[in-house]
């Protein structure tokens, strides 16, 4: 195969060149050193350092895998492959601890609470916030572009935990997108700018035939009531300048939950006429992303509001079986609201670190070699797509940037044991050139990068808050059920929404906001 050939012959040419230079030395003399020199004078090689490393993702089919010895010859390691399920890994992780093995390298899918329960139990390690800055400095360059404050997500108790991780798809926000058949039936030539047109149209996909089939089984749209309740209907949230399920500052720069915020009331007021007028699907309490999808290709809705740009290219979760259907899909801007700017909810780009295992705080050796080998495969061009894409010319050949998939490759990415050795694929904003083609990235850019707009995140996104874990279900619960009975009339939003504010209040929500106010102040001094 041609890639082994080459680095078979690399091995070659290194191998000469190492000879010739020790042909070389000792000043000229090439005399042949002595067979009596005493060995203990002769250089010994460095022993592989060992390093036991966890993913439950893109599992290699095989120890000993292509990738795993090009790292291994790389860095002068050697790997053994602990190979979790993606649904039951915290089981087995969960056995592995209890029989004292803990892995060095922890790329699993750990949220902040487990972060917290694992660094109270001793499990993973503090990582100095300096170590990895002098291993890694272009991936962490990369990620504080993305978000300066990647190092929230991995602190407690005054320490470090991991290394900072973040997908810098989720600092886009969510879209609008309709269907421009529909637009055009009833005399839109582009999508709605704000909250009034956007009314007008709902209301005329509804009651105006927009499919021209003489029945009046339209709808403007639904929402993603059963599965994603913060995702619901967060256009019109967001021009009111709020997220119902995020804590965020208000003008006098004091932290507040947005359920509770007067502009969510008025979001839930607009949704209730809205829902009352006919043009909600009523169906939205039960909906989820997959019943929404399929609802507009089945053009049954002629909008929807769960997709981010991604999800609404050509080859996206909604773009693909648009254009399969015969859909011109449009993709809306952000609504302009009633203070005249434009809002997008955002679920954050922070996610919870890479963790390490609690040995390697004491182990200053191996930690810093696992922090270069992130180094290399998050930021070095060849280490990035062997340990991402493959082998070049078998599972992946590049066309300018874009690493595109060889149809039916000779060595499947399992084999070759693809993924498993670099957490951060897809997570490495100089690497996206690789993942998407101009074309892709100019439409992203198009729709995310508007002047003027504000993106919504969470002001406390991924960071650990110990009266979450105490209060978040039952506050969830009386917050979800409240906005369902508010949106669809069986709750008013005057009255219904004082007492529910208050009620959220009192069962653990100013124990929220107390601590939210508290790690916000501690991050500004």
């Amino acid at each position: 195969m041609k890639t082994k050939s080459w680095l078979t012959g690399m091995a070659a040419v290194l191998l000469s060149v190492s000879l010739l230079a020790a042909g070389c030395s000792n000043n000229g003399n090439n005399k042949a050193s002595s067979s009596n020199t005493p060995a203990e004078t002769q250089p010994e090689a460095e022993a592989p350092l060992e390093i036991t490393w966890a993913n439950n993702w893109n599992a290699p089919e095989a120890d000993n895998n292509y990738v795993q010895k090009f790292i291994e010859q790389k860095f002068n390691v050697k790997i053994k492959n602990v190979k979790f399920e993606i649904a039951t890994w915290k089981e087995q992780l969960g056995v592995m601890l209890a029989s004292g093995n803990i892995p060095d390298v922890l790329a699993v899918d750990g949220t902040v609470g487990d972060m917290v329960q694992w660094a109270d139990q001793g499990v993973i390690a503090s990582i100095p916030v300096e170590d990895i800055k002098t291993y890694m400095p272009k991936y962490v360059a990369d990620v504080e572009s993305i978000d300066p404050k990647a190092w929230d997500a991995g602190n407690y108790n005054g320490k470090n935990w991991g290394v900072p991780k973040v997908w810098s798809n989720g600092s886009t926000g969510f879209m609008p997108a309709y269907n421009g058949q529909w637009l055009k039936a009833i005399g839109y030539s582009e999508a709605p700018k704000d909250l009034a047109e956007l009314e007008d149209v709902l209301t005329k996909f509804t009651n105006s035939d927009p499919d021209g089939n003489g029945k009046k089984d339209t709808y403007g749209m639904s929402g993603r009531g059963k599965d994603a309740q913060m995702q619901m209907f967060n256009p019109i949230f967001a021009a009111y300048g709020v997220n119902p399920f995020q804590f965020k500052l208000n003008a006098e720069g004091k932290v507040e939950y947005g359920a509770i915020t007067e502009e969510a009331r008025a979001g839930l007021a607009l949704l209730s006429k809205w829902f009352k007028a006919g043009i909600i699907d009523p169906e939205f309490v039960t909906d989820d992303n997959g019943s929404i999808q399929n609802k507009f290709i089945s053009l049954r809705t002629g909008m929807f509001d769960t997709g981010m740009w991604h999800h609404l290219y050509k080859d996206g979760y909604f773009g693909q079986v648009s254009a399969d259907k015969g859909i011109e899909l449009v993709p809306g801007s952000p609504l302009t609201g009633p203070d005249g700017k434009q809002y997008a909810f955002s679920n954050g780009a922070l996610q919870p670190p890479i963790f390490f295992g609690v040995q390697l705080e004491k182990d200053d050796k191996k930690r810093q070699k696992i922090l270069e080998i992130l180094e290399y495969v998050a930021t070095d061009k060849e280490g990035y797509l062997t340990s991402t894409f493959g082998k070049e010319g078998v599972t992946y050949n590049l066309e300018g940037d874009l690493a595109v998939a060889v149809e039916d490759p000779a060595e499947t990415l399992a084999a070759l044991g693809v993924g498993f050795y670099n957490p951060l694929g897809g997570k490495v904003e100089a690497m996206t050139k690789y993942h998407f083609s101009a074309d892709k990235i100019a439409f992203r850019d198009k729709y995310t990068k508007i002047d003027g707009l504000t993106v919504l995140t969470d002001l406390m996104q991924s960071t650990v808050m110990t009266t979450k874990a105490q209060y978040e279900t039952i506050l969830s619960t009386l917050q979800t059920q409240y906005y369902i009975k508010a949106i669809t009339g069986e709750a008013d939003t005057d009255k219904a929404f004082d007492d529910f504010k208050a009620q959220w209040l009192k069962s653990g929500g100013q124990a929220e906001l107390d601590e939210a106010q508290k790690i916000y102040e501690e991050r500004s001094k």
